[in-house]
Protein backbone atom coordinates (compact mmCIF):
# COMPACT_ATOMS: atom_id res chain seq x y z
CA UNK A 1 0.00 0.00 0.00
CA UNK A 2 3.04 2.23 0.37
CA UNK A 3 4.15 1.75 -3.13
CA UNK A 4 0.76 1.75 -5.02
CA UNK A 5 -1.17 4.53 -2.54
CA UNK A 6 1.64 6.13 -0.46
CA UNK A 7 -0.38 4.91 2.51
CA UNK A 8 1.64 4.20 6.27
CA UNK A 9 0.12 2.39 8.42
CA UNK A 10 2.15 2.63 12.11
CA UNK A 11 1.51 -0.78 13.98
CA UNK A 12 2.91 0.62 17.28
CA UNK A 13 -0.59 2.18 18.04
CA UNK A 14 -3.16 -0.80 17.14
CA UNK A 15 -0.81 -3.06 18.93
CA UNK A 16 -1.12 -0.68 21.94
CA UNK A 17 -4.77 -1.37 21.65
CA UNK A 18 -4.81 -4.95 21.64
CA UNK A 19 -2.32 -5.15 24.85
CA UNK A 20 -4.93 -2.80 26.25
CA UNK A 21 -8.06 -5.27 25.59
CA UNK A 22 -5.85 -8.28 26.65
CA UNK A 23 -4.91 -6.58 30.09
CA UNK A 24 -8.73 -5.23 30.89
CA UNK A 25 -9.81 -8.67 30.15
CA UNK A 26 -7.36 -10.41 32.04
CA UNK A 27 -7.98 -8.11 34.95
CA UNK A 28 -11.45 -8.61 34.82
CA UNK A 29 -10.95 -12.44 34.82
CA UNK A 30 -9.07 -12.56 38.33
CA UNK A 31 -11.27 -10.52 40.00
CA UNK A 32 -14.13 -12.67 38.87
CA UNK A 33 -12.53 -15.63 39.79
CA UNK A 34 -11.71 -13.77 43.33
CA UNK A 35 -14.89 -13.17 43.68
CA UNK A 36 -16.03 -16.89 43.06
CA UNK A 37 -13.37 -18.06 45.58
CA UNK A 38 -14.69 -15.49 48.45
CA UNK A 39 -18.32 -16.03 47.66
CA UNK A 40 -17.10 -19.99 48.03
CA UNK A 41 -14.82 -19.55 51.60
CA UNK A 42 -17.90 -16.98 52.73
CA UNK A 43 -20.49 -19.76 52.16
CA UNK A 44 -18.92 -22.81 53.49
CA UNK A 45 -16.34 -21.57 55.79
CA UNK A 46 -18.93 -21.90 59.04
CA UNK A 47 -19.57 -25.71 57.30
CA UNK A 48 -16.55 -27.28 56.57
CA UNK A 49 -13.08 -27.54 57.71
CA UNK A 50 -10.25 -25.56 56.20
CA UNK A 51 -8.82 -28.08 53.95
CA UNK A 52 -12.59 -28.59 52.29
CA UNK A 53 -12.96 -25.10 52.28
CA UNK A 54 -8.96 -24.48 50.34
CA UNK A 55 -10.30 -27.17 47.61
CA UNK A 56 -13.91 -25.65 46.56
CA UNK A 57 -12.21 -22.47 46.94
CA UNK A 58 -9.28 -23.67 44.03
CA UNK A 59 -12.11 -24.83 41.80
CA UNK A 60 -15.97 -23.32 42.67
CA UNK A 61 -17.20 -25.55 39.48
CA UNK A 62 -16.90 -28.94 41.94
CA UNK A 63 -19.82 -26.67 43.81
CA UNK A 64 -22.97 -27.71 42.42
CA UNK A 65 -25.27 -24.88 43.14
CA UNK A 66 -28.87 -26.15 43.35
CA UNK A 67 -30.56 -29.66 44.56
CA UNK A 68 -29.53 -33.16 43.49
CA UNK A 69 -29.75 -36.56 44.72
CA UNK A 70 -26.29 -38.14 46.40
CA UNK A 71 -25.90 -41.06 48.33
CA UNK A 72 -24.92 -39.89 51.83
CA UNK A 73 -24.59 -40.17 55.50
CA UNK A 74 -26.51 -37.63 58.16
CA UNK A 75 -25.18 -37.28 61.43
CA UNK A 76 -27.62 -36.18 64.59
CA UNK A 77 -26.72 -35.26 67.73
CA UNK A 78 -28.32 -34.55 71.40
CA UNK A 79 -27.92 -34.27 74.58
CA UNK A 80 -30.05 -36.19 76.47
CA UNK A 81 -32.26 -34.49 79.15
CA UNK A 82 -30.91 -31.25 78.35
CA UNK A 83 -34.09 -29.81 79.83
CA UNK A 84 -33.00 -30.92 83.71
CA UNK A 85 -29.52 -29.60 83.30
CA UNK A 86 -30.73 -26.15 81.62
CA UNK A 87 -32.60 -25.50 84.64
CA UNK A 88 -29.08 -25.13 86.56
CA UNK A 89 -28.01 -22.27 84.36
CA UNK A 90 -29.02 -18.67 83.73
CA UNK A 91 -28.82 -17.44 80.22
CA UNK A 92 -25.18 -16.31 80.08
CA UNK A 93 -23.73 -19.77 82.16
CA UNK A 94 -26.04 -21.76 79.55
CA UNK A 95 -24.40 -19.79 76.56
CA UNK A 96 -20.88 -20.94 77.88
CA UNK A 97 -21.81 -24.29 78.49
CA UNK A 98 -23.47 -24.63 75.03
CA UNK A 99 -20.24 -23.54 73.39
CA UNK A 100 -17.82 -25.34 75.91
CA UNK A 101 -19.80 -29.03 74.44
CA UNK A 102 -20.87 -27.08 70.67
CA UNK A 103 -17.38 -26.23 69.71
CA UNK A 104 -15.05 -29.49 70.49
CA UNK A 105 -17.93 -31.86 69.31
CA UNK A 106 -17.85 -29.22 65.71
CA UNK A 107 -14.14 -30.04 65.90
CA UNK A 108 -14.60 -33.85 65.82
CA UNK A 109 -16.78 -33.55 62.92
CA UNK A 110 -15.07 -30.93 60.90
CA UNK A 111 -11.55 -33.52 61.64
CA UNK A 112 -13.61 -36.43 59.85
CA UNK A 113 -15.05 -34.52 56.80
CA UNK A 114 -18.04 -33.81 57.91
CA UNK A 115 -19.91 -30.68 56.58
CA UNK A 116 -21.73 -28.99 59.29
CA UNK A 117 -25.48 -28.69 58.52
CA UNK A 118 -26.84 -26.56 61.63
CA UNK A 119 -27.11 -26.46 65.27
CA UNK A 120 -30.42 -26.61 66.91
CA UNK A 121 -30.19 -25.42 70.25
CA UNK A 122 -28.04 -28.52 72.10
CA UNK A 123 -28.52 -30.34 68.98
CA UNK A 124 -26.18 -30.83 66.02
CA UNK A 125 -26.70 -32.38 62.46
CA UNK A 126 -23.96 -32.83 60.06
CA UNK A 127 -23.56 -34.94 56.72
CA UNK A 128 -20.88 -36.63 54.87
CA UNK A 129 -20.41 -36.85 50.78
CA UNK A 130 -21.51 -33.05 49.73
CA UNK A 131 -20.30 -30.98 48.62
CA UNK A 132 -17.20 -32.70 48.01
CA UNK A 133 -17.37 -36.47 47.30
CA UNK A 134 -16.39 -38.16 50.57
CA UNK A 135 -15.76 -42.39 49.64
CA UNK A 136 -16.10 -44.28 52.51
CA UNK A 137 -18.68 -41.67 54.12
CA UNK A 138 -20.97 -44.52 56.67
CA UNK A 139 -17.46 -45.31 57.94
CA UNK A 140 -16.37 -41.89 58.39
CA UNK A 141 -20.07 -40.69 59.92
CA UNK A 142 -18.96 -43.97 62.66
CA UNK A 143 -15.56 -43.12 63.31
CA UNK A 144 -17.06 -39.29 64.00
CA UNK A 145 -19.58 -40.80 66.37
CA UNK A 146 -17.26 -43.15 68.24
CA UNK A 147 -14.73 -39.63 68.57
CA UNK A 148 -17.80 -37.38 69.67
CA UNK A 149 -18.41 -40.20 72.59
CA UNK A 150 -14.49 -39.78 73.65
CA UNK A 151 -14.12 -36.22 73.48
CA UNK A 152 -17.69 -36.14 75.75
CA UNK A 153 -16.26 -38.11 78.29
CA UNK A 154 -13.14 -35.89 78.40
CA UNK A 155 -15.70 -32.53 78.92
CA UNK A 156 -17.52 -34.63 81.84
CA UNK A 157 -14.31 -34.87 83.16
CA UNK A 158 -13.35 -31.15 83.37
CA UNK A 159 -16.31 -30.69 84.39
CA UNK A 160 -17.02 -32.54 87.54
CA UNK A 161 -13.39 -31.36 88.60
CA UNK A 162 -14.69 -27.95 87.52
CA UNK A 163 -18.10 -28.20 89.62
CA UNK A 164 -15.95 -30.34 92.87
CA UNK A 165 -13.80 -27.11 92.78
CA UNK A 166 -17.13 -25.10 93.09
CA UNK A 167 -18.43 -27.18 95.42
CA UNK A 168 -21.13 -28.10 93.40
CA UNK A 169 -22.67 -31.78 92.55
CA UNK A 170 -21.42 -32.69 89.02
CA UNK A 171 -24.23 -33.41 86.66
CA UNK A 172 -23.04 -36.14 83.63
CA UNK A 173 -23.81 -34.90 80.28
CA UNK A 174 -25.13 -37.94 78.11
CA UNK A 175 -25.90 -37.75 74.14
CA UNK A 176 -27.47 -39.57 71.86
CA UNK A 177 -26.18 -39.80 68.31
CA UNK A 178 -28.33 -41.22 65.83
CA UNK A 179 -26.56 -42.12 61.98
CA UNK A 180 -28.08 -43.06 58.33
CA UNK A 181 -27.10 -43.44 54.91
CA UNK A 182 -28.98 -43.42 51.85
CA UNK A 183 -30.14 -41.17 49.06
CA UNK A 184 -30.80 -37.74 50.05
CA UNK A 185 -31.36 -34.13 48.20
CA UNK A 186 -28.80 -31.82 48.99
CA UNK A 187 -27.86 -27.97 47.87
CA UNK A 188 -28.70 -24.85 48.53
CA UNK A 189 -32.52 -25.12 49.72
CA UNK A 190 -34.53 -22.08 50.97
CA UNK A 191 -36.27 -19.44 49.65
CA UNK A 192 -35.45 -16.59 47.25
CA UNK A 193 -34.54 -14.66 50.46
CA UNK A 194 -32.73 -16.66 52.58
CA UNK A 195 -31.77 -20.16 52.06
CA UNK A 196 -28.85 -22.73 53.25
CA UNK A 197 -26.94 -25.69 52.07
CA UNK A 198 -28.47 -28.34 53.45
CA UNK A 199 -29.89 -31.69 52.64
CA UNK A 200 -33.34 -33.39 53.05
CA UNK A 201 -34.85 -36.58 52.68
CA UNK A 202 -36.75 -40.03 54.12
CA UNK A 203 -33.36 -40.99 55.08
CA UNK A 204 -32.90 -37.52 56.95
CA UNK A 205 -35.60 -37.99 58.58
CA UNK A 206 -34.98 -41.70 59.98
CA UNK A 207 -31.21 -40.66 61.36
CA UNK A 208 -33.02 -38.09 63.31
CA UNK A 209 -35.81 -40.81 64.71
CA UNK A 210 -32.69 -43.40 65.63
CA UNK A 211 -30.78 -40.76 67.25
CA UNK A 212 -34.38 -39.91 69.41
CA UNK A 213 -34.21 -43.90 69.97
CA UNK A 214 -30.64 -43.85 72.14
CA UNK A 215 -32.92 -42.92 74.86
CA UNK A 216 -35.25 -46.03 74.59
CA UNK A 217 -32.55 -48.18 73.69
CA UNK A 218 -29.69 -46.60 76.41
CA UNK A 219 -27.19 -46.76 74.07
CA UNK A 220 -25.06 -43.55 72.80
CA UNK A 221 -25.29 -43.99 69.10
CA UNK A 222 -27.66 -46.19 66.79
CA UNK A 223 -27.02 -46.94 63.19
CA UNK A 224 -29.50 -47.80 59.88
CA UNK A 225 -28.66 -50.85 58.27
CA UNK A 226 -26.56 -49.38 55.31
CA UNK A 227 -24.64 -47.33 57.95
CA UNK A 228 -23.53 -50.44 59.78
CA UNK A 229 -23.41 -52.50 56.60
CA UNK A 230 -20.33 -49.61 55.77
CA UNK A 231 -19.30 -49.67 59.17
CA UNK A 232 -18.20 -53.24 58.85
CA UNK A 233 -14.94 -54.00 61.49
CA UNK A 234 -16.31 -51.87 64.04
CA UNK A 235 -18.24 -52.99 67.49
CA UNK A 236 -21.90 -53.00 66.30
CA UNK A 237 -24.51 -55.32 67.56
CA UNK A 238 -27.77 -55.74 66.12
CA UNK A 239 -30.67 -54.24 68.16
CA UNK A 240 -33.71 -54.12 67.14
CA UNK A 241 -36.27 -54.44 63.79
CA UNK A 242 -38.68 -51.13 64.10
CA UNK A 243 -40.99 -49.23 62.48
CA UNK A 244 -40.15 -45.51 63.36
CA UNK A 245 -42.49 -42.72 63.91
CA UNK A 246 -43.15 -41.63 59.99
CA UNK A 247 -42.11 -44.62 58.61
CA UNK A 248 -44.07 -47.08 56.63
CA UNK A 249 -41.18 -50.16 56.49
CA UNK A 250 -39.55 -51.72 59.46
CA UNK A 251 -35.55 -51.08 59.51
CA UNK A 252 -32.68 -52.73 61.37
CA UNK A 253 -31.04 -50.87 63.71
CA UNK A 254 -27.43 -51.36 65.03
CA UNK A 255 -25.93 -50.10 68.44
CA UNK A 256 -22.38 -48.80 68.03
CA UNK A 257 -20.53 -49.67 70.89
CA UNK A 258 -16.77 -49.37 69.97
CA UNK A 259 -13.28 -49.61 67.40
CA UNK A 260 -12.06 -51.72 65.86
CA UNK A 261 -10.08 -52.86 68.89
CA UNK A 262 -13.05 -53.69 70.71
CA UNK A 263 -14.34 -55.57 67.73
CA UNK A 264 -11.45 -57.49 67.66
CA UNK A 265 -11.45 -58.57 71.73
CA UNK A 266 -12.51 -62.11 71.60
CA UNK A 267 -14.59 -61.42 74.90
CA UNK A 268 -16.76 -58.71 72.87
CA UNK A 269 -17.13 -61.60 69.82
CA UNK A 270 -18.12 -64.31 72.55
CA UNK A 271 -20.84 -60.94 74.11
CA UNK A 272 -21.83 -60.39 70.68
CA UNK A 273 -22.90 -64.24 69.96
CA UNK A 274 -24.61 -64.38 72.64
CA UNK A 275 -26.60 -61.17 71.92
CA UNK A 276 -27.41 -62.66 68.37
CA UNK A 277 -29.12 -65.57 69.92
CA UNK A 278 -31.10 -64.11 72.24
CA UNK A 279 -32.72 -61.94 69.56
CA UNK A 280 -33.54 -64.77 67.65
CA UNK A 281 -34.87 -66.57 70.64
CA UNK A 282 -37.00 -63.42 71.00
CA UNK A 283 -38.18 -63.57 67.52
CA UNK A 284 -38.71 -67.33 67.31
CA UNK A 285 -40.86 -66.47 70.79
CA UNK A 286 -39.22 -68.63 72.76
CA UNK A 287 -39.27 -66.76 76.04
CA UNK A 288 -38.00 -68.47 78.30
CA UNK A 289 -34.42 -68.92 76.45
CA UNK A 290 -34.40 -65.53 75.56
CA UNK A 291 -34.85 -64.98 79.29
CA UNK A 292 -31.90 -66.72 80.28
CA UNK A 293 -30.03 -65.21 77.26
CA UNK A 294 -30.16 -61.59 78.78
CA UNK A 295 -28.94 -62.92 82.02
CA UNK A 296 -26.09 -64.00 79.81
CA UNK A 297 -25.84 -61.18 78.03
CA UNK A 298 -25.75 -58.57 81.40
CA UNK A 299 -22.75 -60.71 82.64
CA UNK A 300 -20.85 -60.21 78.89
CA UNK A 301 -21.74 -56.92 77.68
CA UNK A 302 -18.55 -54.65 77.30
CA UNK A 303 -20.55 -51.35 78.13
CA UNK A 304 -23.06 -50.16 80.40
CA UNK A 305 -26.01 -52.16 79.03
CA UNK A 306 -28.79 -52.66 81.63
CA UNK A 307 -31.40 -50.55 80.16
CA UNK A 308 -30.63 -52.06 76.68
CA UNK A 309 -31.76 -55.70 78.81
CA UNK A 310 -33.97 -54.27 81.02
CA UNK A 311 -36.27 -53.32 77.87
CA UNK A 312 -36.25 -56.62 76.22
CA UNK A 313 -36.99 -58.20 79.99
CA UNK A 314 -40.17 -55.73 80.02
CA UNK A 315 -41.04 -56.99 76.32
CA UNK A 316 -41.14 -60.50 77.30
CA UNK A 317 -42.73 -60.45 80.73
CA UNK A 318 -45.63 -58.83 78.58
CA UNK A 319 -45.51 -61.20 75.62
CA UNK A 320 -45.95 -63.92 78.26
CA UNK A 321 -49.24 -61.79 79.73
CA UNK A 322 -50.16 -61.26 76.51
CA UNK A 323 -48.87 -63.14 73.45
CA UNK A 324 -48.31 -61.56 69.81
CA UNK A 325 -50.69 -62.09 67.13
CA UNK A 326 -49.73 -65.10 65.14
CA UNK A 327 -48.65 -63.08 62.01
CA UNK A 328 -46.34 -60.79 64.19
CA UNK A 329 -42.86 -60.58 62.33
CA UNK A 330 -40.52 -59.56 65.75
CA UNK A 331 -41.19 -56.06 64.44
CA UNK A 332 -41.24 -53.37 67.20
CA UNK A 333 -43.37 -50.07 66.62
CA UNK A 334 -41.53 -47.16 67.91
CA UNK A 335 -44.22 -44.82 69.03
CA UNK A 336 -42.05 -42.34 70.39
CA UNK A 337 -39.46 -39.91 67.67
Amino acid sequence: MFVAQDRLFDPLHPSLVILAVYLVESGLIFLRTEGERRWVRNAFAHYLSPAVVDQLAADPDRLALGGEMRDMTVLFCDIQGFTGISEGFDAQSLTRFLNRFLTPMTDVLLAHGATIDKYMGDAIMAFWNAPLVAPGHARRGAEAALAMTERLADLNREWAAAAKAEGRQPMPVRIGLGLNTGRCCVGNLGSDQRFDYSVIGDEVNLASRLEGQTRIYGVPAILGEETAQEADGLALIDLDLVRVKGKANPTRIFALLGGATLAADPAFSTFATAHTALLAAHRARDWDAAGSLIVECRGLAPADLAMLYDLYAARIAAFRAAPPPEDWDGVHIALDK
